[in-house]
């Protein structure tokens, strides 16, 4: 290994490791005709020459994927690049074929297994420049990757990463897909990463990773044997498991939804926090079952008894090859109808209770419209797939909301008529509502209309979604804090802003031990910057930052220095 490269790899941030899927689909001359044809890429870097740690099972991953795609995607052709075959060059070769042979009216997927890295570069959309490990040098980086999708003339494209983005973690029975700390200059006590932008490369195609930006992906030994991920998404193209609405198709939301939350368990079961995350547009893209969705039919009220004896309907069989599957072409995904299966959803919310919550607003109609109301609750509607359901709100205190999600968010408190009230957030529960994966939308009273997804189960226990929201004019930031690498959280460290464009607010906590902190309703403003630090000649790189109307701004901060306090 030369010493460029291995200063090269050693500075790399691990970020999109484990898995990407590109599964193509061949254009032909007839209508609708479509294409499926599937390239996975995997290695585990046995006996590279260029430093690399050794995976265990991402070769594994990629042949359970093509298994996968085969048996219940009806592909009839799968490429596949397994260990030293992973280089840039074979890889581009291969989506340049794919590119060449996919059509307007194809499906492609790409699954590419193993470590992921970055580096600092000042190019970089946020100063950091993310890259997939090859075999051996080159490693590709998203700009690259970005040149690859749009070679390909779909809209329906996917690319899967189950990718790792921290140093590795050092316990017996799994292993992180990725190595290394933050590049942080000597002379910075730390640097905060913005995570919240991911419409920069792609064009708007469906990106789905195995885990949050900071977060680490790992693979198992013993019952899994796989990356959790890759694991659960293979059961999630199954029809029996992914097809949540019952159509007897698997879209690529239906295969995500169901398996982010056993990827989620999982990982818990070792101490460890893995969270999926999807982007782009999903809709419509079908990935497993039949070519054509098929709604059940309506339930409607019959007076007379159903048959109970009748025999269950026979396994579909692989039906003919991709060239001669009808695909539609839809940006939709397919409609969730009133059916058998019905389930219970439960949304967790930070929306406040009553109507005097929060920041004092500036504008006089808002002031005179909370005087009518007095101290009120707030008016809270849910839909899903635009249609109501019944319907039950409890009120949940800061004890309360951190026993159902695990987040410790300051909710502090409000004052009317010279009393001083503690806030309250809304947990929704909604009965009723059809499985399959729905548009959830939520109007709150002095909050802007909230647009959610949820992929509903016969399970309930499943079906639960965290919704964080802040009032009209107002944002949240939602942070973590670490030591040197996403490895590494530091609990207790106090996090504060010293301008806050808000009266009589002060913005100050203490990290909690996941290194987890939260502000929520700051006005929009471009100017904010945070501390961390006791070493104040030390400054933060990039602190400043953006708060938006009804977004959250995601942060990390990667301390460089620890201060280390002495106990009395």
């Amino acid at each position: 290994m030369t010493s460029s490269a291995a200063r090269l790899f050693k500075i790399l941030r691990p970020c999109l490791g484990a898995a990407i899927v590109l599964m193509a689909m061949f254009s032909v001359t007839s209508g609708l005709s479509a294409a499926r044809l599937g390239l996975i890429v995997g290695s585990n870097y046995k006996g590279n020459s260029a430093g690399i740690p050794p995976l265990d099972l991402c070769e594994a991953d990629a042949k359970l994927m093509k298994k996968t795609i085969q048996t219940h995607g009806r592909f009839d052709h799968v490429e596949v690049l397994l260990g030293r075959m992973v280089s840039a060059a074979r890889v581009e070769k291969a989506v340049d074929a794919l590119a060449k042979k996919a059509g307007p009216n194809d499906t492609v997927v790409l699954y590419f297994s193993g470590h992921g890295t970055y580096q600092r570069d000042s190019t970089a959309p946020n100063g950091l420049r993310n890259y997939i490990v090859m075999y051996d040098r080159p490693h590709v980086p998203d700009n690259i990757m970005n040149d690859w999708v749009k070679k390909i003339p779909t809209a329906k494209l996917v690319w899967i990463f189950d990718c790792c983005y921290s140093g590795g973690i050092a316990k017996k029975g799994r292993k992180s897909r990725g190595q290394g700390n933050v590049p942080i200059d000597e002379d910075q006590a730390g640097k905060i990463i913005e995570n919240g932008d991911e419409s920069i490369y792609f064009n708007n195609r469906a990106i789905i990773a195995s885990s949050d930006a900071n977060e680490t992906s790992i693979e198992i030994r013993g019952g899994i044997n796989h990356g959790i991920f890759t694991y659960y998404f293979a059961q999630g193209l199954q029809v029996k498991n992914g097809d949540l609405n019952k159509d007897g198709t698997v879209t690529a939301y239906e295969a995500f939804e169901w398996s982010k939350k056993r990827v989620i368990k999982a990982a818990r079961k070792y101490n460890h926090r893995q969270t999926p995350q999807i982007s782009g547009k999903a809709s419509g893209i079908l990935l497993a079952g039949k070519s054509d969705p098929q709604p059940p039919e309506p339930v409607r009220p019959d007076p007379q008894p159903q048959p109970i004896d009748e025999p269950d309907e026979p396994e579909p069989q692989p039906g003919p090859g991709p060239s001669d599957i009808e695909d539609p072409v839809t940006p939709e995904e397919p409609e969730v109808v009133e059916h058998e299966d019905d389930s219970k959803a439960v949304i967790i919310t930070t929306i406040l209770r009553n109507i005097q919550a929060g920041p004092t607003p500036m504008d006089p109609m808002t002031l005179i419209q909370r005087r009518r109301r007095g101290n009120d609750d707030r008016r809270i509607a849910v839909e899903f797939s635009g249609n109501e359901y019944d319907t039950k709100i409890t009120w949940l205190n800061e004890s309360a909301l951190k026993r159902l999600t695990g987040e410790t968010i300051p909710l502090g408190w409000y004052s009317y008529n010279g009393k001083r009230y503690r806030n309250q957030v809304a947990m929704i529960e909604v009965k009723g509502v059809p499985t399959g994966v729905h548009p959830v939308v939520i109007k709150a009273d002095g909050y802007p209309v909230i647009d959610e997804r949820l992929g509903v189960e016969k399970d309930s226990r499943n079906n639960k979604l965290f919704v964080v929201a802040s009032l009209s004019g107002f944002g949240t930031i939602r942070g973590k804090v670490f030591y040197k690498n996403f490895d590494t959280p530091l609990g207790g460290q106090t996090i504060w802003m010293p301008t806050v464009k808000q009266t009589n607010q002060v913005h100050k906590m203490k990290s909690m031990r996941d290194g987890s902190f939260w502000f929520l309703n700051l006005s929009q403003g471009s100017d904010y910057f945070i501390k961390a630090s006791f070493l104040e000649s030390l400054p933060l790189d990039n602190k400043y930052f953006t708060v938006e109307s009804g977004k959250t701004t995601k942060l990390d901060i990667v301390l460089n220095r620890r201060t280390l306090l002495k106990r009395k």
